[in-house]
Protein backbone atom coordinates (compact mmCIF):
# COMPACT_ATOMS: atom_id res chain seq x y z
CA UNK A 1 0.00 0.00 0.00
CA UNK A 2 1.35 3.22 -0.86
CA UNK A 3 3.01 5.37 2.03
CA UNK A 4 0.77 8.24 2.46
CA UNK A 5 -2.13 6.23 3.92
CA UNK A 6 -1.92 6.19 7.78
CA UNK A 7 -2.10 2.87 9.96
CA UNK A 8 -6.17 4.25 10.42
CA UNK A 9 -6.44 3.76 6.58
CA UNK A 10 -4.62 0.80 6.34
CA UNK A 11 -6.93 -0.93 8.59
CA UNK A 12 -9.94 0.00 6.89
CA UNK A 13 -8.72 -0.81 3.65
CA UNK A 14 -7.53 -3.99 5.02
CA UNK A 15 -11.34 -4.77 6.15
CA UNK A 16 -12.79 -3.55 3.13
CA UNK A 17 -10.90 -5.37 0.46
CA UNK A 18 -11.38 -9.07 2.39
CA UNK A 19 -15.42 -8.07 2.39
CA UNK A 20 -15.86 -7.03 -0.85
CA UNK A 21 -17.52 -10.39 -1.96
CA UNK A 22 -20.51 -9.32 0.38
CA UNK A 23 -20.50 -5.88 -1.05
CA UNK A 24 -23.72 -4.75 -2.82
CA UNK A 25 -22.97 -1.85 -4.64
CA UNK A 26 -25.02 -0.36 -7.67
CA UNK A 27 -25.01 2.37 -10.43
CA UNK A 28 -23.33 3.18 -13.89
CA UNK A 29 -24.62 2.59 -17.35
CA UNK A 30 -22.30 -0.41 -16.88
CA UNK A 31 -23.69 -1.65 -13.29
CA UNK A 32 -21.35 -4.11 -12.05
CA UNK A 33 -19.78 -5.93 -14.96
CA UNK A 34 -17.25 -8.82 -13.91
CA UNK A 35 -15.21 -9.19 -16.80
CA UNK A 36 -12.64 -11.83 -15.02
CA UNK A 37 -9.91 -10.15 -14.28
CA UNK A 38 -10.90 -10.38 -10.29
CA UNK A 39 -12.57 -6.84 -10.57
CA UNK A 40 -15.91 -5.48 -10.96
CA UNK A 41 -16.75 -2.47 -12.85
CA UNK A 42 -19.21 0.67 -12.74
CA UNK A 43 -18.79 2.55 -15.52
CA UNK A 44 -20.67 6.23 -15.97
CA UNK A 45 -21.28 8.08 -19.00
CA UNK A 46 -24.24 9.46 -17.95
CA UNK A 47 -24.88 11.69 -14.82
CA UNK A 48 -26.10 8.57 -12.30
CA UNK A 49 -25.37 7.25 -8.34
CA UNK A 50 -23.38 4.92 -7.17
CA UNK A 51 -24.09 3.47 -4.20
CA UNK A 52 -22.67 1.31 -1.64
CA UNK A 53 -25.42 -0.85 0.81
CA UNK A 54 -24.11 -3.70 2.41
CA UNK A 55 -20.48 -2.92 3.19
CA UNK A 56 -17.58 -0.42 2.82
CA UNK A 57 -14.88 -0.24 -0.10
CA UNK A 58 -11.92 0.57 -1.78
CA UNK A 59 -12.15 1.60 -5.19
CA UNK A 60 -9.77 2.38 -7.73
CA UNK A 61 -11.92 5.78 -9.77
CA UNK A 62 -10.61 7.25 -13.18
CA UNK A 63 -12.54 10.62 -13.61
CA UNK A 64 -12.22 12.34 -17.19
CA UNK A 65 -13.83 15.88 -18.13
CA UNK A 66 -15.59 16.80 -21.27
CA UNK A 67 -13.06 18.48 -24.22
CA UNK A 68 -13.07 21.18 -25.41
CA UNK A 69 -14.26 22.05 -28.66
CA UNK A 70 -12.08 23.16 -31.67
CA UNK A 71 -12.13 26.64 -33.32
CA UNK A 72 -12.48 27.15 -36.93
CA UNK A 73 -11.63 29.61 -39.50
CA UNK A 74 -12.42 29.04 -43.13
CA UNK A 75 -10.44 30.96 -46.26
CA UNK A 76 -6.92 30.37 -45.38
CA UNK A 77 -6.85 30.52 -41.44
CA UNK A 78 -6.89 27.57 -39.29
CA UNK A 79 -8.20 26.88 -35.67
CA UNK A 80 -6.83 25.44 -32.55
CA UNK A 81 -7.63 22.06 -31.22
CA UNK A 82 -9.42 21.81 -28.17
CA UNK A 83 -7.64 20.43 -24.88
CA UNK A 84 -8.47 17.12 -23.38
CA UNK A 85 -11.05 17.01 -20.20
CA UNK A 86 -9.14 16.99 -17.23
CA UNK A 87 -7.84 13.54 -15.84
CA UNK A 88 -8.04 12.16 -12.40
CA UNK A 89 -6.76 8.78 -11.11
CA UNK A 90 -7.17 7.59 -7.54
CA UNK A 91 -6.02 4.32 -6.96
CA UNK A 92 -7.84 3.54 -3.70
CA UNK A 93 -10.64 5.61 -2.05
CA UNK A 94 -12.32 4.25 0.95
CA UNK A 95 -16.04 4.08 0.58
CA UNK A 96 -18.79 3.97 2.74
CA UNK A 97 -21.95 2.31 2.81
CA UNK A 98 -24.11 6.02 1.47
CA UNK A 99 -24.92 6.79 -2.23
CA UNK A 100 -22.78 9.28 -4.56
CA UNK A 101 -23.86 11.46 -7.15
CA UNK A 102 -21.81 11.14 -10.43
CA UNK A 103 -21.39 13.95 -13.02
CA UNK A 104 -20.60 13.26 -16.23
CA UNK A 105 -18.81 16.73 -18.14
CA UNK A 106 -20.20 17.26 -21.75
CA UNK A 107 -18.05 17.95 -24.82
CA UNK A 108 -17.73 21.31 -25.96
CA UNK A 109 -19.12 22.41 -29.08
CA UNK A 110 -16.63 23.22 -32.08
CA UNK A 111 -16.62 27.15 -33.07
CA UNK A 112 -18.78 27.56 -36.45
CA UNK A 113 -17.84 29.65 -39.27
CA UNK A 114 -15.35 31.98 -37.76
CA UNK A 115 -15.23 31.24 -34.36
CA UNK A 116 -13.51 29.27 -31.36
CA UNK A 117 -14.54 26.60 -29.59
CA UNK A 118 -16.64 26.39 -26.44
CA UNK A 119 -14.97 24.64 -23.12
CA UNK A 120 -16.09 21.01 -21.93
CA UNK A 121 -17.68 21.12 -18.65
CA UNK A 122 -16.35 19.01 -15.38
CA UNK A 123 -17.28 15.31 -14.02
CA UNK A 124 -17.26 14.82 -10.42
CA UNK A 125 -17.50 12.00 -8.07
CA UNK A 126 -16.72 11.84 -4.20
CA UNK A 127 -15.07 15.29 -4.45
CA UNK A 128 -13.37 14.80 -7.40
CA UNK A 129 -13.27 17.42 -10.03
CA UNK A 130 -11.61 16.99 -13.29
CA UNK A 131 -12.14 20.14 -15.19
CA UNK A 132 -13.48 20.48 -18.91
CA UNK A 133 -11.20 20.82 -21.72
CA UNK A 134 -10.13 24.51 -23.18
CA UNK A 135 -11.40 25.89 -26.28
CA UNK A 136 -9.78 25.91 -29.69
CA UNK A 137 -9.17 29.95 -30.66
CA UNK A 138 -10.02 30.96 -33.92
CA UNK A 139 -8.09 33.32 -36.05
CA UNK A 140 -5.97 35.35 -33.85
CA UNK A 141 -7.26 34.33 -30.52
CA UNK A 142 -5.57 32.39 -28.06
CA UNK A 143 -6.79 28.76 -26.78
CA UNK A 144 -8.62 28.94 -23.80
CA UNK A 145 -7.78 27.49 -20.29
CA UNK A 146 -9.29 23.99 -18.67
CA UNK A 147 -8.42 20.67 -17.73
CA UNK A 148 -6.09 21.12 -20.65
CA UNK A 149 -5.41 23.99 -22.57
CA UNK A 150 -6.88 24.66 -25.59
CA UNK A 151 -4.64 25.14 -28.82
CA UNK A 152 -4.18 28.35 -30.11
CA UNK A 153 -5.91 29.62 -33.60
CA UNK A 154 -3.59 31.37 -36.55
CA UNK A 155 -1.63 34.08 -35.00
CA UNK A 156 -2.96 33.23 -31.57
CA UNK A 157 -0.74 31.81 -28.70
CA UNK A 158 -1.29 28.94 -26.47
CA UNK A 159 -3.20 29.50 -23.73
CA UNK A 160 -3.44 26.65 -20.73
CA UNK A 161 -1.21 25.27 -17.81
CA UNK A 162 1.42 27.52 -16.68
CA UNK A 163 2.07 28.63 -20.36
CA UNK A 164 0.89 32.51 -20.44
CA UNK A 165 1.88 34.84 -17.13
CA UNK A 166 -1.78 35.29 -15.77
CA UNK A 167 -3.43 32.59 -17.44
CA UNK A 168 -6.13 31.14 -15.08
CA UNK A 169 -5.55 27.70 -13.91
CA UNK A 170 -6.02 24.49 -15.53
CA UNK A 171 -5.79 20.79 -13.78
CA UNK A 172 -3.50 20.89 -11.05
CA UNK A 173 -0.02 19.13 -11.98
CA UNK A 174 0.27 18.72 -8.45
CA UNK A 175 -1.54 15.95 -6.77
CA UNK A 176 -3.35 16.30 -3.35
CA UNK A 177 -2.71 13.16 -0.62
CA UNK A 178 -4.01 9.60 -2.34
CA UNK A 179 -4.47 10.80 -6.49
CA UNK A 180 -3.41 11.83 -9.10
CA UNK A 181 -4.33 14.96 -11.59
CA UNK A 182 -3.64 15.61 -15.14
CA UNK A 183 -3.51 18.58 -17.82
CA UNK A 184 -1.22 19.88 -20.01
CA UNK A 185 -0.97 23.31 -22.30
CA UNK A 186 -2.42 24.13 -25.59
CA UNK A 187 0.31 25.08 -28.09
CA UNK A 188 0.37 28.30 -30.03
CA UNK A 189 0.36 29.14 -33.44
CA UNK A 190 3.13 31.40 -34.38
CA UNK A 191 3.04 35.23 -35.77
CA UNK A 192 3.28 34.54 -39.75
CA UNK A 193 1.60 31.45 -39.85
CA UNK A 194 -2.04 32.03 -40.19
CA UNK A 195 -2.68 28.56 -41.68
CA UNK A 196 -1.25 26.58 -38.68
CA UNK A 197 -3.18 26.11 -35.91
CA UNK A 198 -2.02 24.64 -32.30
CA UNK A 199 -2.71 21.25 -30.77
CA UNK A 200 -4.99 21.08 -27.94
CA UNK A 201 -3.57 19.64 -24.90
CA UNK A 202 -3.52 16.39 -23.53
CA UNK A 203 -3.50 14.53 -19.96
CA UNK A 204 0.25 13.19 -20.93
CA UNK A 205 1.61 15.88 -22.76
CA UNK A 206 1.24 19.57 -24.38
CA UNK A 207 -0.33 20.40 -27.71
CA UNK A 208 2.10 20.97 -30.87
CA UNK A 209 3.07 24.16 -32.00
CA UNK A 210 2.31 25.77 -35.14
CA UNK A 211 3.60 23.46 -38.25
CA UNK A 212 3.79 20.24 -35.60
CA UNK A 213 0.11 21.44 -33.58
CA UNK A 214 -0.73 17.80 -33.40
CA UNK A 215 -2.99 16.95 -30.59
CA UNK A 216 -1.13 16.26 -27.01
CA UNK A 217 -1.22 12.91 -25.91
CA UNK A 218 -3.77 11.33 -23.03
CA UNK A 219 -2.81 8.73 -20.25
CA UNK A 220 -2.59 5.01 -20.48
CA UNK A 221 -4.43 3.20 -18.24
CA UNK A 222 -4.53 -1.17 -19.49
CA UNK A 223 -7.33 -1.44 -16.35
CA UNK A 224 -9.65 0.59 -17.92
CA UNK A 225 -9.83 -0.26 -21.61
CA UNK A 226 -12.41 -0.21 -23.44
CA UNK A 227 -13.79 -4.17 -23.45
CA UNK A 228 -13.06 -4.25 -19.27
CA UNK A 229 -15.16 -1.36 -18.67
CA UNK A 230 -18.14 -2.45 -21.26
CA UNK A 231 -17.41 -0.07 -23.74
CA UNK A 232 -16.22 -2.19 -26.83
CA UNK A 233 -16.28 1.11 -29.26
CA UNK A 234 -13.47 2.41 -26.68
CA UNK A 235 -10.91 -1.16 -27.58
CA UNK A 236 -9.56 1.48 -30.41
CA UNK A 237 -7.87 3.56 -27.68
CA UNK A 238 -5.78 0.77 -25.95
CA UNK A 239 -6.68 2.17 -22.65
CA UNK A 240 -5.65 6.20 -23.65
CA UNK A 241 -7.98 8.71 -22.38
CA UNK A 242 -7.73 12.55 -22.63
CA UNK A 243 -6.00 13.23 -25.75
CA UNK A 244 -6.06 16.58 -27.55
CA UNK A 245 -7.43 17.97 -30.21
CA UNK A 246 -5.65 18.67 -33.51
CA UNK A 247 -4.81 21.99 -34.90
CA UNK A 248 -6.84 23.20 -38.14
CA UNK A 249 -4.68 23.22 -41.30
CA UNK A 250 -4.88 24.92 -44.60
CA UNK A 251 -1.39 24.27 -46.17
CA UNK A 252 -1.12 20.23 -45.57
CA UNK A 253 -2.72 17.24 -44.47
CA UNK A 254 -4.73 17.80 -41.07
CA UNK A 255 -2.74 17.38 -38.09
CA UNK A 256 -3.87 14.49 -35.63
CA UNK A 257 -5.19 14.15 -32.14
CA UNK A 258 -3.51 13.20 -29.57
CA UNK A 259 -3.97 9.13 -28.57
CA UNK A 260 -6.60 9.11 -26.26
CA UNK A 261 -9.76 10.35 -27.99
CA UNK A 262 -8.45 13.58 -29.82
CA UNK A 263 -10.25 14.83 -32.92
CA UNK A 264 -8.14 14.98 -36.42
CA UNK A 265 -7.30 18.49 -37.31
CA UNK A 266 -10.13 18.47 -39.75
CA UNK A 267 -12.88 19.49 -37.88
CA UNK A 268 -13.06 16.06 -36.46
CA UNK A 269 -15.08 15.11 -33.41
CA UNK A 270 -13.04 14.25 -30.20
CA UNK A 271 -14.21 10.02 -29.17
CA UNK A 272 -17.14 10.00 -27.02
CA UNK A 273 -16.58 8.80 -23.23
CA UNK A 274 -12.29 9.79 -24.35
CA UNK A 275 -12.52 13.55 -22.99
CA UNK A 276 -10.68 14.02 -26.43
CA UNK A 277 -10.61 17.69 -27.65
CA UNK A 278 -12.28 18.57 -30.62
CA UNK A 279 -10.34 19.08 -33.88
CA UNK A 280 -9.56 22.35 -35.22
CA UNK A 281 -10.05 23.20 -38.84
CA UNK A 282 -10.66 25.97 -41.51
CA UNK A 283 -13.53 24.59 -42.49
CA UNK A 284 -17.56 24.72 -41.75
CA UNK A 285 -16.71 24.33 -38.22
CA UNK A 286 -14.36 22.64 -35.76
CA UNK A 287 -14.80 19.19 -34.13
CA UNK A 288 -17.15 19.10 -30.65
CA UNK A 289 -14.95 17.72 -27.73
CA UNK A 290 -15.73 13.84 -26.76
CA UNK A 291 -17.97 13.56 -23.35
CA UNK A 292 -16.15 12.83 -20.39
CA UNK A 293 -16.23 9.35 -18.21
CA UNK A 294 -16.38 7.76 -14.82
CA UNK A 295 -14.92 4.48 -14.01
CA UNK A 296 -14.87 2.82 -10.69
CA UNK A 297 -13.69 -0.71 -10.33
CA UNK A 298 -13.28 -2.97 -6.98
CA UNK A 299 -12.10 -6.58 -6.01
CA UNK A 300 -14.67 -8.75 -6.55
Amino acid sequence: MAPFFTGIAKGFFKEAAASTSAVLATGGNVDGLAPGNGYKYHTFTSPGTFTVSSTPLLVEVLVVGGGGGGGNYPSGNAGGGGGAGGLIIHPAMPITVGSYPVVIGGGGAGGPGEASGTAGTPSTFNGLTALGGGYGGRYNVAGGPGGSGGGGGGYGAGYGLATTPGSQPSQPQTAPVGYLQYGSAGGRSAAGNPGHGGGGGGAGGAGGNDTAGVGGVGNQYPQFTGPLIGLPELAPLSGYFAGGGGGGEYYGPAKPGGSGGGGRGNGTSGTANSGGGGGGNQGPSGGAGGSGIVVIRYLN
